[in-house]
């Protein structure tokens, strides 16, 4: 039975979960440096971290209010000349030590394309944070989600690139297929949900198809770039 759920509240308590971590990181480095005598490999390193942090708040932002006008249909496409590739390696760098502190690792194997795309980038990066956000919310711990991109053709010659993301063991792994697919939530309070609704939402503004596939202990997300690269 499929469960009502306010996706945009979701949305709402993942984003205020997320922006705390670095929100917390910075307070606590600039109270540091405000300390006396403060060694300046420590100085460098505290504002380093003030550095990646900030940076960090500020892509989650802007994720947040890209993914507010998605949902609401409100969004519009600002396309530009993307590396989809780069994309995906600079979305798992950003998510790494969230990862971590959930007792999880992310793995990117990811193929170069020869040619960019003409793709939203903000978008782009959305859809990419959204995918390897749900498989947080539904992998356990200690295991490792790994994503790899291949670059392809389509029978008509046209360029495409496939991003594959799995991981292993993942719980109910039936149950949260047939809830992808159909894009309902589990219960009232399935975090995955929001970022299924994300997915699918984002996915034909790219001009991207998604597919999730289950194996023995493997729950495995595909999505195929249809959208032609630009011409070097």
């Amino acid at each position: 039975m499929a469960h009502h759920v306010d996706h945009n509240a979701l949305l709402l308590q993942v984003m205020a979960h997320d922006l705390l971590a670095p929100l917390t990181a910075v307070k606590w480095q600039v109270e540091l440096l405000g300390r006396d005598n403060v060694p300046s490999a420590k100085r460098a390193s505290y504002v380093k971290g003030i550095t990646d942090s900030t940076e960090l708040g500020i892509t989650l932002t802007k994720h947040a209010h890209v993914a507010g006008k998605v949902l609401v249909g409100t969004y519009a496409k600002d396309e530009s000349s993307v590396s989809l590739p780069e994309e995906v390696r600079v979305a798992v760098h950003n998510l790494r030590l969230q990862y971590e502190r959930h007792g999880l690792d992310i793995l990117a194997e990811v193929g170069d394309e020869e040619t960019e795309r003409v793709l939203d980038r903000q978008l782009t990066a959305l859809m990419i944070w959204s995918i390897a956000k749900f498989f947080l919310t539904c992998t356990p711990a200690g295991s490792t989600v790994s994503m790899r991109g291949i670059s392809g053709s389509a029978h008509d010659g046209s360029s495409l690139y496939t991003l594959i993301v799995s991981a292993p063991n993942v719980p109910d792994m039936q149950e949260l297929a047939r809830c992808f697919q159909e894009s309902v939530a589990r219960d009232p309070y399935d975090q995955t949900y929001v970022f299924t609704k994300l997915i699918h939402t984002a996915a034909p503004l790219l001009g991207a198809s998604v597919n999730v596939e289950t194996q023995t202990d493997l729950f495995a997300l595909e999505v195929v770039f249809g959208t032609a690269p630009t011409a070097q």
